[in-house]
């Protein structure tokens, strides 16, 4: 699944994402855990530019402006 990287601060108000441990225990009051690394937005929850979330499917048309899919690099094998 894509990564990207927000460009600006976004306040995200449902769907799903994947994030590391770290995000997610910093918004676990906003989520709930459907299995391990991947949470449904129960309540709305915030995102700094600069922080990396995996985003099942396709961003909509708004969200797509606000973050750059990361692009893996040729040859790095980071096993992702």
């Amino acid at each position: 699944m894509p990564k990207y990287t927000v460009d600006q601060n976004i306040t995200l108000f449902g769907g799903e994402l994947i994030l590391t441990p770290a995000q997610a225990a910093a918004r676990a009051h906003c989520l709930q855990e459907l299995k391990k690394g991947r949470y449904e937005i129960i309540s709305p929850v915030q995102f700094k530019k600069g922080e990396v979330i995996v985003i099942p499917g396709e961003p909509d048309k708004a969200l797509a402006q606000k973050v750059t899919k990361v692009e893996k690099d040729a040859g790095g094998g980071n096993g992702e």
